[in-house]
Protein backbone atom coordinates (compact mmCIF):
# COMPACT_ATOMS: atom_id res chain seq x y z
CA UNK A 1 0.00 0.00 0.00
CA UNK A 2 3.05 2.20 1.30
CA UNK A 3 4.25 1.75 -2.47
CA UNK A 4 1.24 2.41 -4.59
CA UNK A 5 1.10 6.12 -2.24
CA UNK A 6 4.60 6.86 -3.30
CA UNK A 7 3.91 6.63 -7.24
CA UNK A 8 0.43 8.68 -6.61
CA UNK A 9 0.57 12.43 -6.83
CA UNK A 10 0.08 14.66 -3.69
CA UNK A 11 -3.76 15.88 -5.44
CA UNK A 12 -4.41 11.92 -6.25
CA UNK A 13 -3.02 10.81 -2.52
CA UNK A 14 -5.24 12.95 -1.17
CA UNK A 15 -8.01 12.10 -3.47
CA UNK A 16 -7.75 8.35 -2.17
CA UNK A 17 -7.40 8.54 1.26
CA UNK A 18 -9.59 11.93 1.83
CA UNK A 19 -12.55 10.07 0.19
CA UNK A 20 -11.91 6.83 2.64
CA UNK A 21 -11.33 9.36 5.29
CA UNK A 22 -14.53 11.43 4.33
CA UNK A 23 -16.65 8.63 4.03
CA UNK A 24 -15.80 6.86 7.35
CA UNK A 25 -16.44 9.86 8.41
CA UNK A 26 -19.78 10.41 7.14
CA UNK A 27 -21.04 6.88 8.26
CA UNK A 28 -20.19 7.47 12.01
CA UNK A 29 -21.27 11.08 12.03
CA UNK A 30 -24.68 10.11 9.94
CA UNK A 31 -25.55 6.71 12.19
CA UNK A 32 -24.90 9.07 14.99
CA UNK A 33 -27.48 11.78 14.00
CA UNK A 34 -30.04 9.40 13.19
CA UNK A 35 -29.74 7.61 16.21
CA UNK A 36 -30.01 11.34 18.08
CA UNK A 37 -33.13 11.92 16.12
CA UNK A 38 -35.01 8.89 16.70
CA UNK A 39 -33.55 9.18 20.52
CA UNK A 40 -34.83 12.69 20.56
CA UNK A 41 -38.41 11.83 18.89
CA UNK A 42 -38.86 8.92 21.36
CA UNK A 43 -38.10 11.48 24.26
CA UNK A 44 -40.53 13.93 23.11
CA UNK A 45 -43.69 11.41 22.53
CA UNK A 46 -42.74 9.74 25.35
CA UNK A 47 -43.45 13.11 27.41
CA UNK A 48 -46.14 13.78 25.40
CA UNK A 49 -47.57 10.19 25.72
CA UNK A 50 -47.10 10.51 29.37
CA UNK A 51 -49.02 13.97 30.30
CA UNK A 52 -51.82 11.84 27.74
CA UNK A 53 -51.80 8.90 29.99
CA UNK A 54 -51.65 11.21 33.35
CA UNK A 55 -54.69 12.95 32.01
CA UNK A 56 -56.76 9.71 31.06
CA UNK A 57 -55.41 7.42 34.51
CA UNK A 58 -56.57 11.45 36.20
CA UNK A 59 -60.18 10.94 35.06
CA UNK A 60 -60.95 7.38 34.90
CA UNK A 61 -58.97 6.71 38.56
CA UNK A 62 -58.57 10.53 39.98
CA UNK A 63 -56.51 10.79 43.09
CA UNK A 64 -53.99 7.39 43.46
CA UNK A 65 -54.27 5.75 46.97
CA UNK A 66 -50.97 5.95 48.59
CA UNK A 67 -51.07 1.68 48.58
CA UNK A 68 -51.87 1.53 44.53
CA UNK A 69 -54.87 -0.62 44.65
CA UNK A 70 -57.36 -0.65 41.93
CA UNK A 71 -61.27 -1.17 42.53
CA UNK A 72 -63.50 -3.40 40.05
CA UNK A 73 -65.61 0.03 38.70
CA UNK A 74 -61.49 1.57 37.89
CA UNK A 75 -60.68 -1.78 35.41
CA UNK A 76 -63.91 -1.83 33.79
CA UNK A 77 -63.81 2.13 32.94
CA UNK A 78 -59.47 1.35 32.49
CA UNK A 79 -60.46 -1.46 29.65
CA UNK A 80 -63.15 0.96 28.20
CA UNK A 81 -60.54 3.21 27.12
CA UNK A 82 -57.25 0.26 26.27
CA UNK A 83 -59.77 -2.65 25.28
CA UNK A 84 -62.61 -1.52 24.04
CA UNK A 85 -62.10 2.24 23.13
CA UNK A 86 -59.85 3.95 19.92
CA UNK A 87 -56.60 3.69 21.62
CA UNK A 88 -56.34 0.15 20.72
CA UNK A 89 -54.85 0.65 17.69
CA UNK A 90 -52.13 2.49 18.72
CA UNK A 91 -51.66 1.52 22.21
CA UNK A 92 -50.75 -2.21 22.08
CA UNK A 93 -50.16 -2.85 25.99
CA UNK A 94 -50.87 -1.11 29.11
CA UNK A 95 -50.08 -1.90 32.43
CA UNK A 96 -49.54 -0.59 35.54
CA UNK A 97 -47.34 -1.24 38.07
CA UNK A 98 -46.45 -1.35 41.74
CA UNK A 99 -43.12 -0.91 43.17
CA UNK A 100 -43.20 -4.64 44.28
CA UNK A 101 -42.76 -5.62 40.97
CA UNK A 102 -46.77 -6.64 41.00
CA UNK A 103 -48.91 -6.01 37.89
CA UNK A 104 -52.02 -4.36 39.38
CA UNK A 105 -53.83 -3.74 35.45
CA UNK A 106 -52.88 -5.21 32.20
CA UNK A 107 -54.91 -5.12 28.57
CA UNK A 108 -54.57 -8.73 29.04
CA UNK A 109 -56.27 -9.70 32.03
CA UNK A 110 -54.28 -13.00 32.59
CA UNK A 111 -51.37 -10.74 33.54
CA UNK A 112 -52.96 -8.96 36.39
CA UNK A 113 -51.81 -10.05 39.63
CA UNK A 114 -47.80 -11.45 37.94
CA UNK A 115 -45.04 -10.43 39.64
CA UNK A 116 -41.60 -9.53 37.87
CA UNK A 117 -38.52 -8.37 38.34
CA UNK A 118 -38.14 -5.05 38.96
CA UNK A 119 -35.03 -4.05 36.70
CA UNK A 120 -33.81 -1.79 33.96
CA UNK A 121 -35.76 1.23 33.14
CA UNK A 122 -38.44 0.50 35.49
CA UNK A 123 -36.62 0.92 38.24
CA UNK A 124 -35.39 4.20 36.50
CA UNK A 125 -39.16 5.39 36.54
CA UNK A 126 -39.85 4.67 40.38
CA UNK A 127 -37.16 6.99 40.89
CA UNK A 128 -39.38 9.70 39.24
CA UNK A 129 -38.51 10.22 35.69
CA UNK A 130 -40.18 9.16 32.43
CA UNK A 131 -38.56 6.49 30.73
CA UNK A 132 -38.86 5.39 27.06
CA UNK A 133 -36.75 2.92 24.39
CA UNK A 134 -37.85 1.63 20.82
CA UNK A 135 -37.32 -1.88 20.74
CA UNK A 136 -38.12 -5.13 18.08
CA UNK A 137 -41.28 -6.85 19.12
CA UNK A 138 -39.21 -10.17 20.31
CA UNK A 139 -37.93 -7.80 23.21
CA UNK A 140 -41.38 -6.89 24.74
CA UNK A 141 -42.62 -8.31 28.24
CA UNK A 142 -45.65 -10.03 26.48
CA UNK A 143 -47.60 -7.40 24.72
CA UNK A 144 -51.27 -7.29 25.20
CA UNK A 145 -51.58 -7.21 21.04
CA UNK A 146 -49.32 -8.97 18.47
CA UNK A 147 -47.63 -6.51 16.60
CA UNK A 148 -47.30 -7.01 13.05
CA UNK A 149 -44.72 -8.15 11.32
CA UNK A 150 -41.46 -5.61 11.03
CA UNK A 151 -43.46 -2.86 13.35
CA UNK A 152 -41.10 -1.50 16.05
CA UNK A 153 -42.73 -0.94 19.40
CA UNK A 154 -41.90 2.12 21.85
CA UNK A 155 -42.42 1.27 25.66
CA UNK A 156 -42.89 4.35 27.82
CA UNK A 157 -42.39 3.80 31.76
CA UNK A 158 -44.57 7.38 33.50
CA UNK A 159 -44.32 7.47 37.28
CA UNK A 160 -47.73 7.84 39.33
CA UNK A 161 -47.49 9.92 42.69
CA UNK A 162 -50.05 10.01 45.35
CA UNK A 163 -52.02 13.45 45.73
CA UNK A 164 -51.51 13.11 49.36
CA UNK A 165 -48.08 12.62 50.24
CA UNK A 166 -46.29 13.39 46.63
CA UNK A 167 -44.51 9.76 46.98
CA UNK A 168 -44.56 7.45 43.54
CA UNK A 169 -47.12 4.82 43.99
CA UNK A 170 -46.90 3.17 40.90
CA UNK A 171 -45.58 3.69 37.21
CA UNK A 172 -47.77 3.31 34.07
CA UNK A 173 -46.33 1.29 31.40
CA UNK A 174 -47.54 1.37 27.85
CA UNK A 175 -46.52 0.03 24.11
CA UNK A 176 -46.70 2.29 21.52
CA UNK A 177 -46.92 1.40 17.85
CA UNK A 178 -43.48 2.98 15.99
CA UNK A 179 -45.47 2.95 12.31
CA UNK A 180 -46.71 6.47 12.59
CA UNK A 181 -43.30 7.60 13.66
CA UNK A 182 -41.05 5.67 11.62
CA UNK A 183 -41.96 7.84 8.61
CA UNK A 184 -41.07 10.96 10.10
CA UNK A 185 -37.74 9.74 11.85
CA UNK A 186 -36.79 8.26 8.33
CA UNK A 187 -37.77 11.67 6.54
CA UNK A 188 -35.05 13.54 9.20
CA UNK A 189 -32.71 11.49 8.80
CA UNK A 190 -32.89 11.23 5.18
CA UNK A 191 -32.98 15.37 5.75
CA UNK A 192 -29.72 14.98 8.29
CA UNK A 193 -27.70 12.73 5.96
CA UNK A 194 -28.75 14.84 2.87
CA UNK A 195 -27.05 18.03 4.77
CA UNK A 196 -24.20 16.00 6.05
CA UNK A 197 -23.45 14.93 2.18
CA UNK A 198 -23.82 18.18 1.04
CA UNK A 199 -21.58 19.90 3.73
CA UNK A 200 -18.99 17.30 3.59
CA UNK A 201 -18.98 17.40 -0.14
CA UNK A 202 -18.55 21.24 -0.40
CA UNK A 203 -15.54 21.21 1.96
CA UNK A 204 -13.75 18.13 0.37
CA UNK A 205 -14.44 20.05 -2.99
CA UNK A 206 -12.71 22.81 -1.15
CA UNK A 207 -10.02 21.41 0.36
CA UNK A 208 -9.26 19.71 -2.77
CA UNK A 209 -9.04 22.22 -4.81
CA UNK A 210 -6.38 23.85 -2.71
CA UNK A 211 -4.51 20.63 -2.52
CA UNK A 212 -4.59 20.03 -6.24
CA UNK A 213 -3.21 23.40 -7.20
CA UNK A 214 -0.43 23.00 -4.16
CA UNK A 215 -0.02 19.66 -5.52
CA UNK A 216 1.04 21.17 -8.62
CA UNK A 217 3.22 23.31 -7.25
CA UNK A 218 4.79 20.24 -5.56
CA UNK A 219 4.84 18.45 -8.87
CA UNK A 220 6.24 21.35 -10.85
CA UNK A 221 9.15 21.71 -7.92
CA UNK A 222 9.77 18.01 -7.71
CA UNK A 223 10.76 18.26 -11.88
CA UNK A 224 12.63 21.38 -11.48
CA UNK A 225 14.76 19.77 -8.53
CA UNK A 226 14.76 17.11 -10.53
CA UNK A 227 16.15 18.88 -13.46
CA UNK A 228 18.84 20.36 -11.30
CA UNK A 229 20.03 17.13 -9.23
CA UNK A 230 20.49 15.58 -12.94
CA UNK A 231 22.69 18.55 -14.17
CA UNK A 232 24.56 18.55 -10.25
CA UNK A 233 24.99 14.80 -10.58
CA UNK A 234 26.40 15.07 -14.33
CA UNK A 235 28.19 18.19 -13.24
CA UNK A 236 29.56 16.24 -9.96
CA UNK A 237 30.84 13.27 -12.46
CA UNK A 238 32.28 15.49 -14.90
CA UNK A 239 34.01 17.04 -11.93
CA UNK A 240 35.19 13.80 -10.68
CA UNK A 241 36.68 12.84 -14.59
CA UNK A 242 38.36 16.13 -14.48
CA UNK A 243 39.70 15.79 -10.74
CA UNK A 244 40.63 11.93 -12.40
CA UNK A 245 42.45 13.92 -15.06
CA UNK A 246 44.02 16.69 -13.49
CA UNK A 247 45.75 13.78 -10.66
CA UNK A 248 46.96 11.58 -13.48
CA UNK A 249 48.31 14.54 -14.92
CA UNK A 250 49.59 16.08 -11.74
CA UNK A 251 51.24 12.35 -11.59
CA UNK A 252 52.77 12.45 -15.19
CA UNK A 253 54.26 15.94 -14.74
CA UNK A 254 55.97 14.32 -11.39
CA UNK A 255 57.65 11.99 -13.13
CA UNK A 256 58.02 13.80 -16.39
CA UNK A 257 59.75 16.16 -14.27
CA UNK A 258 61.90 13.96 -12.35
CA UNK A 259 62.85 12.15 -15.34
CA UNK A 260 64.01 15.40 -16.74
CA UNK A 261 66.04 16.40 -13.50
CA UNK A 262 67.51 12.81 -14.33
CA UNK A 263 68.44 14.03 -17.59
CA UNK A 264 69.79 17.08 -16.42
CA UNK A 265 71.90 15.23 -13.63
CA UNK A 266 73.13 12.55 -16.39
CA UNK A 267 73.71 15.58 -18.70
CA UNK A 268 75.87 17.35 -16.00
CA UNK A 269 78.17 14.05 -14.92
CA UNK A 270 78.51 12.95 -18.83
CA UNK A 271 79.31 16.56 -19.84
CA UNK A 272 80.63 19.47 -18.21
CA UNK A 273 81.78 17.61 -15.24
CA UNK A 274 83.78 15.40 -17.09
CA UNK A 275 85.40 18.34 -19.55
CA UNK A 276 86.06 20.27 -15.75
CA UNK A 277 87.86 16.70 -14.43
CA UNK A 278 90.10 16.67 -17.73
CA UNK A 279 91.04 20.44 -17.31
CA UNK A 280 91.90 19.10 -14.03
CA UNK A 281 94.02 16.31 -15.04
CA UNK A 282 96.21 18.62 -17.77
CA UNK A 283 96.67 21.24 -14.77
CA UNK A 284 98.31 18.83 -13.26
CA UNK A 285 100.34 17.87 -16.41
CA UNK A 286 101.25 21.56 -16.75
CA UNK A 287 102.58 21.74 -13.18
CA UNK A 288 104.61 18.82 -13.44
CA UNK A 289 106.05 20.46 -16.13
CA UNK A 290 106.68 23.86 -15.02
CA UNK A 291 108.77 22.14 -11.74
CA UNK A 292 112.26 22.97 -13.59
CA UNK A 293 111.26 26.55 -14.68
CA UNK A 294 112.94 29.83 -13.70
CA UNK A 295 111.75 31.90 -10.92
CA UNK A 296 110.45 34.48 -13.65
CA UNK A 297 108.78 31.71 -15.31
CA UNK A 298 107.10 30.72 -12.10
CA UNK A 299 104.79 33.77 -11.57
CA UNK A 300 102.26 32.48 -13.75
CA UNK A 301 102.15 29.24 -11.74
CA UNK A 302 100.76 30.99 -8.45
CA UNK A 303 98.09 32.08 -11.29
CA UNK A 304 97.86 28.30 -11.86
CA UNK A 305 96.72 27.32 -9.04
CA UNK A 306 94.19 29.44 -8.33
CA UNK A 307 92.43 28.27 -11.09
CA UNK A 308 92.94 24.84 -10.07
CA UNK A 309 91.56 25.04 -6.72
CA UNK A 310 88.69 26.93 -8.37
CA UNK A 311 88.06 24.25 -10.79
CA UNK A 312 88.17 21.75 -8.47
CA UNK A 313 85.54 23.70 -6.78
CA UNK A 314 83.41 23.79 -9.42
CA UNK A 315 84.06 20.32 -10.41
CA UNK A 316 82.17 18.92 -6.63
CA UNK A 317 79.42 21.37 -6.67
CA UNK A 318 78.24 20.34 -9.86
CA UNK A 319 78.74 16.71 -8.56
CA UNK A 320 76.73 17.43 -5.22
CA UNK A 321 73.81 19.64 -7.58
CA UNK A 322 73.98 16.42 -10.00
CA UNK A 323 73.53 13.91 -7.55
CA UNK A 324 70.86 15.83 -5.79
CA UNK A 325 69.04 16.05 -9.04
CA UNK A 326 67.98 12.61 -9.63
CA UNK A 327 66.76 9.45 -7.22
CA UNK A 328 67.92 6.67 -8.23
CA UNK A 329 66.35 3.26 -7.19
CA UNK A 330 63.20 4.78 -6.12
CA UNK A 331 60.88 3.53 -8.17
CA UNK A 332 61.74 -0.11 -6.19
CA UNK A 333 61.24 1.14 -3.09
CA UNK A 334 58.04 1.00 -1.03
CA UNK A 335 56.24 3.85 0.64
CA UNK A 336 58.14 3.57 3.85
CA UNK A 337 61.17 3.12 2.66
CA UNK A 338 61.44 6.31 0.46
CA UNK A 339 60.69 8.36 3.17
CA UNK A 340 63.52 6.38 5.07
CA UNK A 341 65.72 6.81 1.81
CA UNK A 342 64.95 10.91 1.49
CA UNK A 343 66.09 11.09 5.63
CA UNK A 344 69.70 9.56 5.07
CA UNK A 345 70.03 11.22 2.07
CA UNK A 346 69.42 14.37 3.56
CA UNK A 347 71.42 13.74 6.70
CA UNK A 348 73.95 12.43 4.80
CA UNK A 349 74.63 15.35 2.42
CA UNK A 350 74.26 18.31 5.43
CA UNK A 351 75.76 15.92 8.17
CA UNK A 352 73.22 16.56 10.71
CA UNK A 353 70.43 14.45 12.12
CA UNK A 354 67.07 14.35 12.66
CA UNK A 355 64.30 12.38 13.96
CA UNK A 356 62.08 9.66 12.91
CA UNK A 357 58.56 8.41 13.13
CA UNK A 358 57.72 6.69 10.24
CA UNK A 359 54.59 3.81 9.74
CA UNK A 360 56.39 0.94 8.39
CA UNK A 361 52.95 -0.48 6.77
CA UNK A 362 53.24 2.24 4.57
CA UNK A 363 53.94 -0.25 1.07
CA UNK A 364 53.89 -0.04 -2.63
CA UNK A 365 52.69 3.44 -4.12
CA UNK A 366 52.95 4.67 -7.19
CA UNK A 367 56.72 6.40 -8.51
CA UNK A 368 54.49 10.24 -8.87
CA UNK A 369 53.66 9.68 -4.98
CA UNK A 370 56.84 7.87 -3.40
CA UNK A 371 58.64 11.60 -5.84
CA UNK A 372 57.04 13.86 -3.82
CA UNK A 373 57.25 12.15 -0.30
CA UNK A 374 61.29 12.25 -1.21
CA UNK A 375 61.36 15.22 -2.22
CA UNK A 376 58.79 17.16 0.34
CA UNK A 377 61.30 15.45 3.24
CA UNK A 378 64.38 16.62 1.55
CA UNK A 379 63.46 20.16 0.90
CA UNK A 380 61.69 20.22 4.64
CA UNK A 381 64.80 19.31 6.06
CA UNK A 382 67.20 21.53 3.96
CA UNK A 383 65.19 24.42 4.91
CA UNK A 384 65.43 23.03 8.34
CA UNK A 385 68.44 22.86 8.80
CA UNK A 386 69.35 26.03 6.59
CA UNK A 387 66.99 28.17 8.52
CA UNK A 388 65.93 26.95 12.26
CA UNK A 389 69.54 26.87 13.86
CA UNK A 390 71.15 24.29 15.70
CA UNK A 391 67.89 22.06 16.40
CA UNK A 392 66.90 18.15 15.76
CA UNK A 393 63.87 18.17 13.56
CA UNK A 394 61.23 15.26 14.04
CA UNK A 395 60.15 13.56 10.55
CA UNK A 396 56.35 12.07 11.12
CA UNK A 397 55.29 9.84 7.91
CA UNK A 398 51.77 7.74 9.03
CA UNK A 399 48.88 6.41 7.03
CA UNK A 400 45.44 8.36 7.60
CA UNK A 401 42.38 6.62 6.25
CA UNK A 402 43.01 6.69 2.28
CA UNK A 403 45.93 9.34 2.91
CA UNK A 404 49.39 9.81 3.41
CA UNK A 405 50.13 12.42 6.08
CA UNK A 406 53.84 13.65 6.37
CA UNK A 407 55.17 16.30 9.34
CA UNK A 408 58.32 17.83 9.49
CA UNK A 409 58.66 19.44 12.82
CA UNK A 410 61.50 21.90 14.16
CA UNK A 411 61.69 23.80 17.16
CA UNK A 412 63.72 26.94 15.40
CA UNK A 413 63.00 30.51 15.18
CA UNK A 414 60.36 30.24 12.80
CA UNK A 415 58.81 32.73 10.27
CA UNK A 416 55.87 34.59 8.49
CA UNK A 417 54.81 31.95 5.76
CA UNK A 418 52.34 34.77 4.30
CA UNK A 419 55.93 36.80 3.95
CA UNK A 420 57.73 33.73 2.97
CA UNK A 421 55.28 32.55 -0.19
CA UNK A 422 55.42 35.98 -1.44
CA UNK A 423 59.02 36.64 -1.20
CA UNK A 424 59.31 34.24 -4.05
CA UNK A 425 60.82 31.17 -1.68
CA UNK A 426 61.52 28.64 -4.35
CA UNK A 427 61.72 25.67 -1.53
CA UNK A 428 58.15 26.33 -0.28
CA UNK A 429 57.08 27.07 -3.56
CA UNK A 430 58.26 24.19 -5.30
CA UNK A 431 57.12 21.87 -2.32
CA UNK A 432 53.61 23.12 -2.28
CA UNK A 433 53.08 23.25 -6.18
CA UNK A 434 54.31 19.08 -5.92
CA UNK A 435 51.67 18.26 -2.99
CA UNK A 436 48.90 19.78 -5.15
CA UNK A 437 49.82 17.99 -8.39
CA UNK A 438 49.63 14.74 -6.40
CA UNK A 439 46.07 15.99 -5.34
CA UNK A 440 46.85 16.89 -1.48
CA UNK A 441 46.71 19.69 0.46
CA UNK A 442 50.19 21.77 1.61
CA UNK A 443 50.30 23.44 4.71
CA UNK A 444 52.51 25.94 6.76
CA UNK A 445 52.13 26.19 10.70
CA UNK A 446 54.67 28.84 11.81
CA UNK A 447 55.14 32.25 13.58
CA UNK A 448 58.50 33.86 14.61
CA UNK A 449 59.64 32.77 17.41
CA UNK A 450 57.10 29.34 17.49
CA UNK A 451 58.71 26.91 15.62
CA UNK A 452 57.58 25.89 12.13
CA UNK A 453 55.57 22.51 11.02
CA UNK A 454 55.48 21.83 7.22
CA UNK A 455 52.49 19.34 6.67
CA UNK A 456 51.10 17.75 3.94
CA UNK A 457 48.38 15.43 3.29
CA UNK A 458 48.28 13.22 -0.01
CA UNK A 459 45.78 10.50 -1.58
CA UNK A 460 47.33 6.57 -1.48
CA UNK A 461 45.51 6.23 -4.49
CA UNK A 462 46.92 8.67 -7.58
CA UNK A 463 44.46 9.01 -10.64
Amino acid sequence: MKMVLKRLSFSREFLLVGTAAVLGVLLVVGLWVGHQIEDRVAHRAAHVAAIYVERILAAQVGDWPEHATLSAEIHEALDRVFIDGTLRSTVLGFKLWTRDGRVIYSGNHDQIGRNYPVEGILTAAFAGEVQSRIHEPENSREPDVKPGPGTRLMEIYVPLRSGATGQIVAVAEFEHSMDAMESDIRSSQIRAWAMLVFCALLVYLLMFSRVRRASNTITEQQRTLQKQLLQLRQAFVDNHRMRQRLSEAGAQTTMLSEQYLNRVAADLHDGPAQELAYALLRFDDLAVACRGCTAAERGPQRDQGAIHQALSTSLAELRSIAAGLGVPGIADLSLAETAHNALDDAECQSACSAKAEIDETLGPASLALKITVYRVIRESLANCWRYAGAVVPEVRVRRHGAEVIMEIIDQGCGFDPAVALASGRLGLLFMRERVRLAGGVFEIDSAPGRGTTIRARIPLSQG
